[in-house]
Protein backbone atom coordinates (compact mmCIF):
# COMPACT_ATOMS: atom_id res chain seq x y z
CA UNK A 1 0.00 0.00 0.00
CA UNK A 2 1.00 3.66 -0.30
CA UNK A 3 1.43 3.89 3.49
CA UNK A 4 3.93 1.02 3.46
CA UNK A 5 5.91 2.68 0.67
CA UNK A 6 5.98 5.93 2.66
CA UNK A 7 7.35 4.10 5.71
CA UNK A 8 9.95 2.10 3.81
CA UNK A 9 11.34 4.81 1.51
CA UNK A 10 12.99 6.67 4.42
CA UNK A 11 15.26 3.70 5.11
CA UNK A 12 16.39 3.03 1.53
CA UNK A 13 19.93 4.14 0.60
CA UNK A 14 18.79 5.96 -2.53
CA UNK A 15 22.23 7.37 -3.32
CA UNK A 16 23.69 3.85 -3.49
CA UNK A 17 20.82 2.70 -5.72
CA UNK A 18 21.44 5.56 -8.14
CA UNK A 19 25.20 4.88 -8.18
CA UNK A 20 24.50 1.24 -8.94
CA UNK A 21 22.09 2.24 -11.70
CA UNK A 22 24.79 4.37 -13.32
CA UNK A 23 27.69 1.93 -12.98
CA UNK A 24 25.95 -1.41 -13.43
CA UNK A 25 26.47 -3.40 -16.65
CA UNK A 26 24.22 -6.33 -15.84
CA UNK A 27 20.89 -6.06 -17.68
CA UNK A 28 18.98 -8.18 -15.14
CA UNK A 29 20.23 -6.06 -12.23
CA UNK A 30 19.32 -2.87 -14.07
CA UNK A 31 15.85 -4.18 -14.86
CA UNK A 32 15.29 -5.06 -11.18
CA UNK A 33 16.57 -1.67 -9.96
CA UNK A 34 14.31 0.21 -12.37
CA UNK A 35 11.30 -1.88 -11.38
CA UNK A 36 11.90 -1.17 -7.67
CA UNK A 37 12.38 2.58 -8.15
CA UNK A 38 9.36 2.81 -10.47
CA UNK A 39 7.14 1.20 -7.82
CA UNK A 40 8.20 3.92 -5.40
CA UNK A 41 7.62 6.66 -7.99
CA UNK A 42 4.08 5.40 -8.52
CA UNK A 43 3.26 5.25 -4.80
CA UNK A 44 5.13 8.14 -3.17
CA UNK A 45 3.82 11.67 -2.90
CA UNK A 46 5.35 14.49 -4.90
CA UNK A 47 7.06 15.85 -1.79
CA UNK A 48 8.61 12.44 -1.03
CA UNK A 49 9.80 12.03 -4.62
CA UNK A 50 11.47 15.43 -4.41
CA UNK A 51 13.23 14.42 -1.20
CA UNK A 52 14.33 10.91 -2.17
CA UNK A 53 14.84 11.02 -5.93
CA UNK A 54 16.33 14.48 -6.35
CA UNK A 55 19.80 13.16 -7.37
CA UNK A 56 18.16 11.11 -10.12
CA UNK A 57 16.02 14.04 -11.25
CA UNK A 58 18.91 16.47 -11.14
CA UNK A 59 21.42 14.55 -13.25
CA UNK A 60 19.58 11.52 -14.65
CA UNK A 61 19.11 13.01 -18.13
CA UNK A 62 22.60 14.49 -18.35
CA UNK A 63 24.55 12.97 -21.25
CA UNK A 64 27.68 12.82 -19.09
CA UNK A 65 25.93 10.46 -16.67
CA UNK A 66 25.30 8.05 -19.55
CA UNK A 67 22.25 6.29 -18.18
CA UNK A 68 20.78 3.58 -20.39
CA UNK A 69 17.48 4.05 -22.20
CA UNK A 70 15.72 2.19 -19.39
CA UNK A 71 17.32 4.47 -16.79
CA UNK A 72 16.38 7.62 -18.70
CA UNK A 73 12.81 6.41 -19.03
CA UNK A 74 12.74 5.91 -15.28
CA UNK A 75 13.90 9.48 -14.76
CA UNK A 76 11.25 10.72 -17.20
CA UNK A 77 8.54 8.89 -15.25
CA UNK A 78 9.63 10.70 -12.11
CA UNK A 79 9.42 14.04 -13.94
CA UNK A 80 6.01 13.05 -15.27
CA UNK A 81 4.75 12.40 -11.73
CA UNK A 82 5.91 15.88 -10.69
CA UNK A 83 3.99 17.54 -13.52
CA UNK A 84 0.77 16.32 -11.89
CA UNK A 85 1.37 18.65 -8.97
CA UNK A 86 -1.23 20.92 -7.43
CA UNK A 87 -0.99 24.69 -7.82
CA UNK A 88 0.43 25.00 -4.29
CA UNK A 89 3.08 22.32 -4.96
CA UNK A 90 3.95 23.96 -8.26
CA UNK A 91 5.65 26.93 -6.57
CA UNK A 92 7.98 24.59 -4.68
CA UNK A 93 8.75 22.45 -7.72
CA UNK A 94 9.68 25.32 -10.05
CA UNK A 95 12.17 26.51 -7.45
CA UNK A 96 13.91 23.13 -7.30
CA UNK A 97 13.28 20.89 -10.31
CA UNK A 98 11.68 22.65 -13.27
CA UNK A 99 14.84 24.73 -13.65
CA UNK A 100 16.51 25.73 -16.91
CA UNK A 101 19.14 22.98 -16.60
CA UNK A 102 16.47 20.27 -16.31
CA UNK A 103 14.52 21.72 -19.22
CA UNK A 104 17.75 21.92 -21.21
CA UNK A 105 18.35 18.21 -20.65
CA UNK A 106 14.76 17.42 -21.68
CA UNK A 107 15.10 19.53 -24.83
CA UNK A 108 18.31 17.75 -25.82
CA UNK A 109 16.64 14.39 -25.30
CA UNK A 110 13.60 15.56 -27.27
CA UNK A 111 15.58 16.85 -30.26
CA UNK A 112 18.67 14.65 -30.27
CA UNK A 113 17.36 11.21 -29.36
CA UNK A 114 16.67 8.75 -32.17
CA UNK A 115 14.68 6.60 -29.74
CA UNK A 116 11.02 7.46 -30.33
CA UNK A 117 9.94 6.39 -26.86
CA UNK A 118 12.43 8.85 -25.31
CA UNK A 119 11.75 11.92 -27.44
CA UNK A 120 7.98 11.45 -27.30
CA UNK A 121 8.03 11.15 -23.51
CA UNK A 122 10.35 14.18 -23.25
CA UNK A 123 7.98 16.25 -25.39
CA UNK A 124 5.01 15.16 -23.31
CA UNK A 125 6.74 16.17 -20.07
CA UNK A 126 7.85 19.53 -21.47
CA UNK A 127 4.23 20.26 -22.40
CA UNK A 128 2.88 19.02 -19.08
CA UNK A 129 5.34 21.31 -17.29
CA UNK A 130 3.89 24.32 -19.10
CA UNK A 131 0.35 23.18 -18.34
CA UNK A 132 1.26 22.94 -14.65
CA UNK A 133 2.98 26.33 -14.60
CA UNK A 134 0.12 28.00 -16.50
CA UNK A 135 -2.10 27.49 -13.43
CA UNK A 136 -0.08 30.20 -11.67
CA UNK A 137 -2.20 33.35 -11.90
CA UNK A 138 0.49 35.75 -10.70
CA UNK A 139 1.65 37.35 -13.95
CA UNK A 140 5.04 38.42 -12.66
CA UNK A 141 5.96 34.96 -11.33
CA UNK A 142 4.71 33.30 -14.50
CA UNK A 143 6.53 35.63 -16.89
CA UNK A 144 9.73 35.51 -14.83
CA UNK A 145 9.68 31.72 -14.91
CA UNK A 146 9.18 31.62 -18.67
CA UNK A 147 11.95 34.13 -19.29
CA UNK A 148 14.54 32.90 -16.78
CA UNK A 149 13.92 29.16 -16.69
CA UNK A 150 11.78 27.56 -19.38
CA UNK A 151 13.06 29.82 -22.18
CA UNK A 152 16.44 30.51 -20.62
CA UNK A 153 19.06 31.75 -23.07
CA UNK A 154 20.68 28.32 -23.33
CA UNK A 155 17.29 26.73 -24.04
CA UNK A 156 16.41 29.43 -26.54
CA UNK A 157 19.61 28.67 -28.43
CA UNK A 158 18.50 25.05 -28.77
CA UNK A 159 15.08 26.11 -30.05
CA UNK A 160 16.62 28.50 -32.57
CA UNK A 161 19.07 25.93 -33.91
CA UNK A 162 16.53 24.42 -36.32
CA UNK A 163 18.57 25.33 -39.40
CA UNK A 164 21.19 22.84 -38.25
CA UNK A 165 18.60 20.06 -37.92
CA UNK A 166 17.18 17.72 -40.52
CA UNK A 167 13.59 18.17 -41.65
CA UNK A 168 12.19 15.45 -39.39
CA UNK A 169 13.61 17.11 -36.27
CA UNK A 170 12.52 20.54 -37.53
CA UNK A 171 8.92 19.39 -37.81
CA UNK A 172 9.17 17.77 -34.39
CA UNK A 173 10.28 21.09 -32.90
CA UNK A 174 7.70 23.17 -34.80
CA UNK A 175 4.88 20.90 -33.63
CA UNK A 176 6.06 21.23 -30.03
CA UNK A 177 6.20 25.05 -30.19
CA UNK A 178 2.77 25.28 -31.82
CA UNK A 179 1.27 22.96 -29.21
CA UNK A 180 2.65 25.28 -26.51
CA UNK A 181 1.17 28.34 -28.25
CA UNK A 182 -2.27 26.72 -28.23
CA UNK A 183 -2.25 26.24 -24.44
CA UNK A 184 -2.97 29.88 -23.58
CA UNK A 185 -2.32 33.46 -24.81
CA UNK A 186 0.46 34.25 -22.31
CA UNK A 187 2.59 31.38 -23.56
CA UNK A 188 1.84 32.23 -27.19
CA UNK A 189 2.91 35.86 -26.69
CA UNK A 190 6.17 34.78 -25.11
CA UNK A 191 6.98 32.30 -27.88
CA UNK A 192 5.80 34.21 -30.95
CA UNK A 193 6.01 37.89 -30.03
CA UNK A 194 8.80 38.12 -27.46
CA UNK A 195 11.13 35.27 -28.40
CA UNK A 196 10.15 35.07 -32.13
CA UNK A 197 10.50 31.31 -32.04
CA UNK A 198 7.95 30.76 -34.83
CA UNK A 199 9.74 32.96 -37.38
CA UNK A 200 11.76 30.06 -38.75
CA UNK A 201 8.61 27.97 -39.13
CA UNK A 202 6.80 30.70 -41.08
CA UNK A 203 9.85 31.13 -43.29
CA UNK A 204 9.80 27.42 -44.09
CA UNK A 205 6.07 27.63 -44.85
CA UNK A 206 6.72 30.07 -47.69
CA UNK A 207 10.10 28.77 -48.92
CA UNK A 208 9.51 25.03 -49.25
CA UNK A 209 7.44 24.94 -52.44
CA UNK A 210 9.69 22.40 -54.14
CA UNK A 211 9.63 19.94 -51.25
CA UNK A 212 6.00 18.84 -51.43
CA UNK A 213 6.10 16.40 -48.51
CA UNK A 214 7.71 18.96 -46.19
CA UNK A 215 5.22 21.63 -47.35
CA UNK A 216 2.29 19.29 -46.60
CA UNK A 217 3.58 18.80 -43.06
CA UNK A 218 4.04 22.55 -42.57
CA UNK A 219 0.49 23.13 -43.82
CA UNK A 220 -0.87 20.64 -41.30
CA UNK A 221 0.91 22.46 -38.46
CA UNK A 222 -0.19 25.86 -39.75
CA UNK A 223 -3.80 24.64 -39.85
CA UNK A 224 -3.62 23.77 -36.15
CA UNK A 225 -2.87 27.47 -35.42
CA UNK A 226 -6.43 28.31 -36.54
CA UNK A 227 -7.89 26.56 -33.47
CA UNK A 228 -7.58 29.36 -30.88
CA UNK A 229 -8.51 33.07 -31.07
CA UNK A 230 -5.03 34.32 -30.15
CA UNK A 231 -3.22 32.13 -32.71
CA UNK A 232 -5.84 32.89 -35.37
CA UNK A 233 -5.22 36.61 -34.84
CA UNK A 234 -1.51 35.89 -35.26
CA UNK A 235 -2.19 34.30 -38.66
CA UNK A 236 -4.38 37.24 -39.68
CA UNK A 237 -1.32 39.47 -39.52
CA UNK A 238 0.80 37.08 -41.61
CA UNK A 239 -0.61 38.28 -44.93
CA UNK A 240 2.50 37.12 -46.81
CA UNK A 241 1.73 33.51 -45.86
CA UNK A 242 -1.94 33.85 -46.88
CA UNK A 243 -1.09 35.46 -50.20
CA UNK A 244 1.57 32.87 -50.94
CA UNK A 245 -0.78 29.95 -50.34
CA UNK A 246 -3.62 31.54 -52.32
CA UNK A 247 -1.22 31.94 -55.22
CA UNK A 248 -0.16 28.30 -54.96
CA UNK A 249 -3.79 27.17 -54.81
CA UNK A 250 -4.59 29.09 -58.02
CA UNK A 251 -1.49 28.03 -59.93
CA UNK A 252 -1.22 24.82 -61.95
CA UNK A 253 2.56 24.31 -61.71
CA UNK A 254 2.69 21.81 -64.57
CA UNK A 255 6.40 21.31 -63.98
CA UNK A 256 5.72 19.42 -60.73
CA UNK A 257 3.52 16.36 -61.22
CA UNK A 258 3.16 15.91 -57.44
CA UNK A 259 1.87 19.43 -56.88
CA UNK A 260 -1.81 18.43 -56.86
CA UNK A 261 -1.10 16.39 -53.72
CA UNK A 262 -0.72 19.52 -51.62
CA UNK A 263 -3.74 21.46 -52.89
CA UNK A 264 -6.25 19.63 -50.64
CA UNK A 265 -4.06 20.79 -47.75
CA UNK A 266 -4.43 24.41 -48.89
CA UNK A 267 -8.22 24.01 -49.07
CA UNK A 268 -8.32 22.51 -45.57
CA UNK A 269 -6.13 25.30 -44.18
CA UNK A 270 -8.22 28.15 -45.60
CA UNK A 271 -11.45 26.35 -44.67
CA UNK A 272 -10.38 25.96 -41.03
CA UNK A 273 -9.12 29.53 -40.91
CA UNK A 274 -12.35 31.02 -42.28
CA UNK A 275 -14.67 28.81 -40.24
CA UNK A 276 -12.97 29.68 -36.95
CA UNK A 277 -12.74 33.34 -37.98
CA UNK A 278 -16.53 33.39 -38.52
CA UNK A 279 -17.11 31.76 -35.13
CA UNK A 280 -15.06 34.52 -33.48
CA UNK A 281 -17.23 37.15 -35.17
CA UNK A 282 -20.37 35.40 -33.87
CA UNK A 283 -19.03 35.43 -30.32
CA UNK A 284 -17.75 39.03 -30.64
CA UNK A 285 -14.24 37.82 -29.83
CA UNK A 286 -12.81 39.94 -32.63
CA UNK A 287 -14.04 43.26 -33.97
CA UNK A 288 -12.55 43.25 -37.46
CA UNK A 289 -15.28 41.81 -39.66
CA UNK A 290 -13.61 42.70 -42.97
CA UNK A 291 -11.83 39.72 -44.41
CA UNK A 292 -10.99 39.74 -48.11
CA UNK A 293 -10.04 36.08 -47.89
CA UNK A 294 -13.76 35.19 -47.76
CA UNK A 295 -14.41 37.01 -51.03
CA UNK A 296 -11.44 35.36 -52.74
CA UNK A 297 -11.46 31.82 -51.38
CA UNK A 298 -15.16 30.86 -51.52
CA UNK A 299 -15.61 31.50 -55.29
CA UNK A 300 -12.41 29.55 -55.88
CA UNK A 301 -13.71 26.68 -53.76
CA UNK A 302 -17.04 26.58 -55.62
CA UNK A 303 -15.17 26.55 -58.95
CA UNK A 304 -13.15 23.56 -57.78
CA UNK A 305 -16.31 21.69 -56.74
CA UNK A 306 -18.24 22.57 -59.90
CA UNK A 307 -15.47 21.95 -62.43
CA UNK A 308 -13.17 19.32 -60.94
CA UNK A 309 -13.59 15.58 -61.38
CA UNK A 310 -10.80 14.82 -58.93
CA UNK A 311 -12.16 12.81 -55.99
CA UNK A 312 -9.66 14.20 -53.41
CA UNK A 313 -10.62 17.78 -54.36
CA UNK A 314 -14.35 17.05 -54.18
CA UNK A 315 -14.03 15.25 -50.84
CA UNK A 316 -12.05 18.01 -49.12
CA UNK A 317 -14.21 20.65 -50.85
CA UNK A 318 -17.45 19.14 -49.52
CA UNK A 319 -15.99 18.83 -46.03
CA UNK A 320 -14.83 22.45 -46.17
CA UNK A 321 -18.18 23.86 -47.35
CA UNK A 322 -19.90 21.90 -44.59
CA UNK A 323 -17.34 23.02 -42.00
CA UNK A 324 -17.83 26.70 -42.90
CA UNK A 325 -21.60 26.40 -43.43
CA UNK A 326 -22.16 24.85 -40.03
CA UNK A 327 -21.75 28.31 -38.48
CA UNK A 328 -24.45 30.99 -38.68
CA UNK A 329 -22.17 33.53 -40.35
CA UNK A 330 -20.83 30.83 -42.64
CA UNK A 331 -24.33 30.14 -43.99
CA UNK A 332 -24.80 33.83 -44.76
CA UNK A 333 -21.44 34.05 -46.53
CA UNK A 334 -21.97 31.05 -48.78
CA UNK A 335 -25.57 32.09 -49.57
CA UNK A 336 -24.25 35.47 -50.69
CA UNK A 337 -22.04 33.78 -53.29
CA UNK A 338 -23.53 33.67 -56.78
CA UNK A 339 -22.24 30.15 -57.41
CA UNK A 340 -23.82 28.57 -54.35
CA UNK A 341 -27.07 27.74 -56.15
CA UNK A 342 -25.18 25.79 -58.82
CA UNK A 343 -23.23 24.00 -56.11
CA UNK A 344 -26.43 22.96 -54.30
CA UNK A 345 -27.82 21.49 -57.52
CA UNK A 346 -24.66 19.44 -57.96
CA UNK A 347 -24.75 18.42 -54.28
CA UNK A 348 -28.32 17.10 -54.61
CA UNK A 349 -27.38 15.29 -57.82
CA UNK A 350 -24.46 13.64 -55.99
CA UNK A 351 -26.79 12.51 -53.21
CA UNK A 352 -29.13 10.98 -55.80
CA UNK A 353 -26.72 9.16 -58.09
CA UNK A 354 -23.05 9.14 -57.03
CA UNK A 355 -21.10 6.21 -55.60
CA UNK A 356 -22.03 5.32 -52.02
CA UNK A 357 -18.94 6.85 -50.38
CA UNK A 358 -19.42 10.13 -52.25
CA UNK A 359 -23.14 10.18 -51.43
CA UNK A 360 -22.27 9.85 -47.74
CA UNK A 361 -19.83 12.78 -48.04
CA UNK A 362 -22.47 14.86 -49.80
CA UNK A 363 -25.01 13.99 -47.10
CA UNK A 364 -22.50 15.10 -44.46
CA UNK A 365 -22.06 18.45 -46.20
CA UNK A 366 -25.83 18.96 -46.47
CA UNK A 367 -26.36 18.02 -42.82
CA UNK A 368 -23.79 20.64 -41.80
CA UNK A 369 -25.57 23.25 -43.93
CA UNK A 370 -28.87 22.36 -42.21
CA UNK A 371 -27.29 22.53 -38.75
CA UNK A 372 -28.73 25.00 -36.22
CA UNK A 373 -26.49 25.70 -33.19
CA UNK A 374 -28.21 24.81 -29.90
CA UNK A 375 -26.85 27.89 -28.11
CA UNK A 376 -27.95 30.17 -30.95
CA UNK A 377 -28.64 33.83 -30.19
CA UNK A 378 -32.21 35.01 -30.67
CA UNK A 379 -30.93 37.51 -33.25
CA UNK A 380 -29.22 34.81 -35.33
CA UNK A 381 -30.22 34.44 -38.97
CA UNK A 382 -29.39 30.72 -38.97
CA UNK A 383 -33.04 29.48 -39.21
CA UNK A 384 -33.84 31.72 -42.19
CA UNK A 385 -30.50 30.87 -43.84
CA UNK A 386 -31.18 27.17 -43.40
CA UNK A 387 -34.64 27.58 -44.95
CA UNK A 388 -33.08 29.36 -47.95
CA UNK A 389 -30.67 26.45 -48.41
CA UNK A 390 -33.58 23.99 -48.20
CA UNK A 391 -35.50 25.90 -50.88
CA UNK A 392 -32.46 25.90 -53.15
CA UNK A 393 -32.29 22.12 -52.75
CA UNK A 394 -35.91 21.89 -53.91
CA UNK A 395 -35.40 23.83 -57.15
CA UNK A 396 -34.86 20.64 -59.16
CA UNK A 397 -35.84 17.75 -56.87
CA UNK A 398 -37.80 17.42 -53.63
CA UNK A 399 -34.89 16.98 -51.24
CA UNK A 400 -37.00 15.61 -48.38
CA UNK A 401 -38.43 12.90 -50.65
CA UNK A 402 -34.90 11.94 -51.72
CA UNK A 403 -33.67 11.77 -48.13
CA UNK A 404 -36.59 9.58 -47.04
CA UNK A 405 -36.14 7.26 -50.03
CA UNK A 406 -32.47 6.76 -49.18
CA UNK A 407 -33.36 6.25 -45.49
CA UNK A 408 -35.37 3.21 -46.63
CA UNK A 409 -32.50 1.60 -48.55
CA UNK A 410 -30.79 -1.57 -47.23
CA UNK A 411 -27.33 0.03 -46.82
CA UNK A 412 -26.84 1.09 -43.21
CA UNK A 413 -24.13 3.72 -43.88
CA UNK A 414 -26.38 5.50 -46.36
CA UNK A 415 -29.34 5.29 -44.01
CA UNK A 416 -27.33 6.79 -41.15
CA UNK A 417 -26.20 9.66 -43.40
CA UNK A 418 -29.83 10.31 -44.38
CA UNK A 419 -30.96 10.13 -40.73
CA UNK A 420 -28.36 12.74 -39.80
CA UNK A 421 -29.83 15.16 -42.35
CA UNK A 422 -33.32 14.55 -40.99
CA UNK A 423 -32.10 15.09 -37.43
CA UNK A 424 -30.55 18.46 -38.32
CA UNK A 425 -33.77 19.51 -40.05
CA UNK A 426 -35.86 18.75 -36.95
CA UNK A 427 -34.22 21.69 -35.15
CA UNK A 428 -35.94 24.16 -37.51
CA UNK A 429 -39.67 24.79 -36.87
CA UNK A 430 -40.39 25.39 -40.56
CA UNK A 431 -38.88 21.97 -41.37
CA UNK A 432 -41.40 20.22 -39.09
CA UNK A 433 -44.22 21.55 -41.27
CA UNK A 434 -42.41 20.28 -44.37
CA UNK A 435 -41.97 16.86 -42.77
CA UNK A 436 -45.65 16.67 -41.85
CA UNK A 437 -46.59 17.58 -45.44
CA UNK A 438 -44.32 14.86 -46.88
CA UNK A 439 -46.58 11.88 -47.74
CA UNK A 440 -45.90 8.90 -45.50
CA UNK A 441 -43.11 10.55 -43.52
CA UNK A 442 -44.69 10.33 -40.05
CA UNK A 443 -45.77 6.75 -40.77
CA UNK A 444 -42.20 5.91 -41.80
CA UNK A 445 -40.86 7.27 -38.50
CA UNK A 446 -43.40 5.31 -36.47
CA UNK A 447 -42.85 2.04 -38.34
CA UNK A 448 -40.23 0.16 -36.30
CA UNK A 449 -39.98 -2.64 -38.87
CA UNK A 450 -38.18 -0.33 -41.34
CA UNK A 451 -35.02 -0.40 -39.22
CA UNK A 452 -33.18 -3.53 -38.09
CA UNK A 453 -29.71 -2.23 -37.17
CA UNK A 454 -28.86 -0.91 -33.70
CA UNK A 455 -27.27 2.31 -35.04
CA UNK A 456 -30.27 2.95 -37.27
CA UNK A 457 -32.76 2.39 -34.44
CA UNK A 458 -30.84 4.87 -32.27
CA UNK A 459 -30.63 7.44 -35.09
CA UNK A 460 -34.36 7.22 -35.82
CA UNK A 461 -35.14 7.49 -32.10
CA UNK A 462 -33.02 10.67 -31.82
CA UNK A 463 -34.99 12.20 -34.72
CA UNK A 464 -38.29 11.56 -32.94
CA UNK A 465 -36.90 12.90 -29.66
CA UNK A 466 -35.76 16.07 -31.41
CA UNK A 467 -39.18 16.59 -33.02
CA UNK A 468 -40.90 16.31 -29.63
CA UNK A 469 -38.38 18.45 -27.75
CA UNK A 470 -40.43 21.64 -28.14
CA UNK A 471 -43.97 20.52 -27.35
CA UNK A 472 -45.89 23.54 -28.68
CA UNK A 473 -43.90 23.74 -31.93
CA UNK A 474 -44.32 20.01 -32.51
CA UNK A 475 -48.10 20.04 -31.89
CA UNK A 476 -48.53 23.05 -34.14
CA UNK A 477 -46.51 21.52 -36.99
CA UNK A 478 -47.57 17.86 -36.99
CA UNK A 479 -50.85 17.98 -35.06
CA UNK A 480 -51.72 16.64 -31.64
CA UNK A 481 -52.57 13.04 -32.75
CA UNK A 482 -49.20 12.59 -34.47
CA UNK A 483 -47.42 14.21 -31.54
CA UNK A 484 -49.02 11.71 -29.13
CA UNK A 485 -47.96 8.80 -31.36
CA UNK A 486 -44.37 10.05 -31.37
CA UNK A 487 -44.45 10.50 -27.58
CA UNK A 488 -45.64 6.92 -27.21
CA UNK A 489 -42.74 5.80 -29.44
CA UNK A 490 -40.32 7.60 -27.10
CA UNK A 491 -41.91 6.13 -23.97
CA UNK A 492 -41.61 2.63 -25.41
CA UNK A 493 -37.87 3.12 -25.89
CA UNK A 494 -35.35 2.61 -28.67
CA UNK A 495 -35.53 -1.16 -28.98
CA UNK A 496 -39.20 -1.82 -28.25
CA UNK A 497 -40.61 -4.86 -30.08
CA UNK A 498 -44.30 -5.13 -30.87
CA UNK A 499 -45.78 -8.24 -29.18
CA UNK A 500 -47.09 -10.84 -31.60
CA UNK A 501 -50.43 -12.52 -30.91
CA UNK A 502 -50.36 -16.31 -31.41
CA UNK A 503 -53.57 -18.33 -31.54
CA UNK A 504 -53.32 -22.01 -30.63
CA UNK A 505 -55.81 -24.56 -32.05
CA UNK A 506 -56.68 -27.84 -30.35
CA UNK A 507 -55.00 -30.72 -32.07
CA UNK A 508 -52.64 -28.51 -34.08
CA UNK A 509 -49.60 -30.37 -32.74
CA UNK A 510 -51.01 -33.85 -33.25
Amino acid sequence: SSIQFEQVHQHIPWAHLFDLLRSNNDDDVERLLCAIIEHFINNLSIEQIMASLYPLLNTGLDNQVALSQRGKLLCLKAFEKLTRCSTAECFFIIQNVFQHAHINALLHLFLDSDQQVLWLKSKEILQQMIHAISRIEDQEIFQTYLRNEYFHESNREILLSTNKQNEIVKLRLYEYLIDLCLIEPRIYRHIAEEQHLLDSFLYDCTHSDNDILYLMNCLELLTSLTQKPHTLAYLQNKTDVMEHYLHLLLSTNDGNTYYDLVKPGFIKFFGCYLRNYLVLIETNTINNQQNQLLERFLPMLFDILLQSDSTPYIVIGLDTIGFIGKTSNGKECILANAKFGDFIEKLVQMIRSSQSDMRIRAFGCLADLFHIPQNMNSSSNAPSSTEQIYRLCNRVFSILTIIVQIAKQPFVDLRLAAYRCLFELTRSPWALYAMNAEPGFIEFLLNRSTERDKEGKEAKFSIIQSICQNVEEAKSAIGNPNYLKLRRYINEGVFYVEPEANVAFDGSNE
